[in-house]
């Protein structure tokens, strides 16, 4: 791991994405590779994130690696270790702005999820003085956080939660902002909700669409027959039988897989991430291997 090194605005490698802020700190420390990067998604969430979401998280962030997109988040429990640990198993890169100075470790369990991500080809970000540590830089944090961002995902949020703060300041600075949509009996996403309610925010409800929506490239092909490695849910057995080598509509595929379109949207979004089906155009799926 290399060592810390100071930037300040004037040095070349200050991150070109943090230039046009108004406040962009005057300086910060990083450790790893460069703060460059063609795409960049912001992946953020509650601390307290349920199993499911933090799933989708780590999906989604090793999906988006794949591609070459950077994945940034705040290097808290939960969401955004999640999205860290996605990205690093995919071997891809990873910026994590942390909350304190670099003398600091915040929480202190994600130690050595800091040197991995230091290592590099990501990097560890603090735009604080060494040994800052204060509850108010989280919000200087997420602001830095969003503005590295070419799009933000919030994956779970609560209310009120850090999550809604990241949000906030990505409606301010103009990044596009998703939302995962949950069902109203769940409460630790309320926040979540109440986004998509007050409009400003569009539903994450199919990866290849948000994918596409980055102009990021497509996804290499999978082998014929590719399934995943794990038994599918009833949802999901259902919704990939009722697809086809024609492209069909999510309530066709709903209709014909007797499943809500609800239900029959979390597993087409289930088994898109995992390469078993792939939408184009947006709403309509395809079966990879249908056909061969």
């Amino acid at each position: 791991m290399t060592s810390p090194v100071q930037l300040t605005a004037l040095d070349p490698r200050y991150p070109t994405r943090l230039r046009g802020l108004p406040d962009a700190p005057a300086s910060l420390t990083t450790c790893g590779g460069p703060l460059e990067a063609e795409r960049v998604v912001a992946i953020v969430g509650s601390r307290e994130a349920t199993p499911a979401a933090a799933g989708f998280a780590r999906d989604l962030a090793s999906t988006l690696a794949g591609l070459g997109v950077v994945v940034v988040s705040g290097g808290a429990v939960g969401i955004d270790a999640a999205a860290h640990k996605g990205t690093l198993a995919a071997g891809g890169r990873t910026w994590a702005v942390a909350g304190t100075g670099h003398g600091a470790v915040f929480p202190e369990q994600h130690a050595g999820l800091f040197q991995d991500i230091a290592r590099g080809p990501g990097a560890m970000i603090w735009p604080f003085a060494p040994d800052y540590r204060h509850r108010s830089a989280f919000l200087a944090r997420n602001r830095v956080l969003v503005a590295l961002a070419d799009a933000v995902v919030v994956v779970q949020a609560g209310f009120p939660s850090g999550a809604l703060r990241a949000a906030s300041i990505a409606r301010t600075l103009g990044r596009p902002l998703w939302v995962i949509p949950t069902p109203p009996w769940l409460d630790g996403f309320r926040g979540s909700r109440l986004l998509l309610e007050r409009g400003g925010a569009r539903p994450l409800l199919f990866v290849d669409a948000f994918i596409a929506s980055l102009g990021a490239p497509g996804r290499p092909r999978p082998p014929a027959h590719a399934l995943p490695a794990r038994p599918l849910n009833q949802s999901e057995a259902a919704a990939l039988k009722a697809t086809s080598a024609t492209p069909l509509h999510l309530d066709e595929i709903a209709s014909r897989a007797a499943l809500s379109a609800q239900a029959a949207g979390a597993a087409l979004l289930t088994l898109s991430l995992e390469n078993v089906v792939v939408e184009g155009p947006p709403g309509f799926f395809t079966r990879r291997d249908a056909g061969r």
